[in-house]
């Protein structure tokens, strides 16, 4: 990575690039689906010139961006290039992962990009998306909170993906009584490990005591 950059900010160029392939997008939505392979096109284009952008900054031991960066990317998605926050969230985050994953240089180009994409096969943001979020296995906590509250879902919209958030049939209500009977069982469960700690403890020191007895004797 580069030294450390102070303008966070895409380009001018860049802005009206994706802005620009925005609009395309968004004038085509409503049209037949024989316009899907122009607005396929036009991501592509916005996700070239993110990824650009992105892969001059540093990331975190996680391999995402700093908060500031995030945030002044985000600004620019959504207030200069006109593009929705779940979609501006989706490039976003699936540009960085692409950077991560194939350890993209910080002066890449256009080009470079657009040749790898070429050799892997992508040319619609859906074959990103399956390029750079490796399947794995969820956590315990994961398949809980998606139980409980819901989860974020891609689905296509006019042959354009775009990330919502899902809730579960559950009712706030429902939620809080979970809530309140997990909170409930928490402090059960930390008063049962503090008694088993003190007992363990206990029964240690009588066995250090009854085997300084035994030890005087045998001595």
């Amino acid at each position: 990575m580069t030294n450390q950059i102070q303008d966070y900010g895409l380009s001018n160029d860049a802005i009206k690039s994706i802005a620009s392939a925005e609009q395309v997008i968004g004038g085509l939505k409503d049209i037949n689906k024989d316009n899907v392979q122009q607005i396929n096109e036009k991501k592509i284009d916005q996700y070239v010139g993110i990824i650009c952008h992105v892969a001059q900054f540093k990331r975190t031991k996680s391999d995402n961006l700093s908060k500031a960066v995030t945030s002044t990317i985000y600004d620019d998605l959504m207030n200069h290039c006109g593009i929705s926050k779940a979609n501006s969230k989706l490039l976003k985050e699936n540009s960085v992962k692409y950077c991560a994953k194939f350890d993209v240089p910080s002066q890449v180009t256009e080009t470079y990009i657009r040749d790898h994409f070429a050799e892997l096969g992508i040319d619609t943001q859906t074959k990103l998306v399956a390029e750079v979020n490796d399947k794995k296995e969820l956590t315990l906590a994961e398949k809980i909170s998606k139980m409980v509250y819901g989860a974020d879902k891609t689905k296509k919209v006019d042959g354009i993906e775009e990330t919502i958030f899902v809730p579960t049939d559950l009712s706030m209500d429902d939620i809080q009584a979970i809530e309140d009977h997990m909170a409930d069982i928490k402090r059960v469960r930390i008063a049962t490990d503090k008694a088993n700690a003190e007992k363990l403890s206990e029964t240690i020191q009588d066995n250090q005591e009854t085997n300084e007895v035994l030890d005087a004797l045998v001595g």
